[in-house]
């Protein structure tokens, strides 16, 4: 198994294992809804995250997801596999605070797409 090949499983597995502490947390009988005013607030943050990374993964598809150089390509998928963990990490932590799991299936989605989009260069 290459180095990138184990980073990607790294990133996958910190992303599931906090789902699901997040999960096993909201399910407990003492847990209780925060204000609905923190709810509005963590989605209006990541309505922003999503805008930004979206345009900062097109801009990189774009520009450098065919790069010549495998230090570079390598380097270039690794930022993307970063910027679509941080989409699952938020929407993580926004399952954890409020139990709502829409965010955080969809910042893991974004993260298996990144996956797909910026696979491992092959060594040369």
């Amino acid at each position: 198994m290459t180095p990138l090949r184990a980073i990607r499983i790294a990133m996958m597995g910190g992303v599931l294992l906090f789902g699901g502490v997040s999960w096993f947390f909201t399910q407990t009988p003492d847990w209780a809804a925060p204000d609905p005013v923190l709810i509005d607030q963590l989605s209006g943050i990541a309505r922003i995250a999503w805008v930004a990374v979206g345009v900062a993964l097109v801009v990189l598809f774009l520009k450098f997801r065919d790069a010549a150089n495998v230090a570079r390509a390598s380097t270039v998928s690794i930022v993307a596999w970063t910027l679509g963990e941080t989409l699952a990490l938020f929407g993580g932590a926004i399952f954890f605070l409020t139990a709502l799991a829409g965010w955080y299936v969809a910042g893991v989605t974004a993260l298996a797409l990144t996956f797909v989009a910026f696979p491992p260069p092959v060594n040369r």
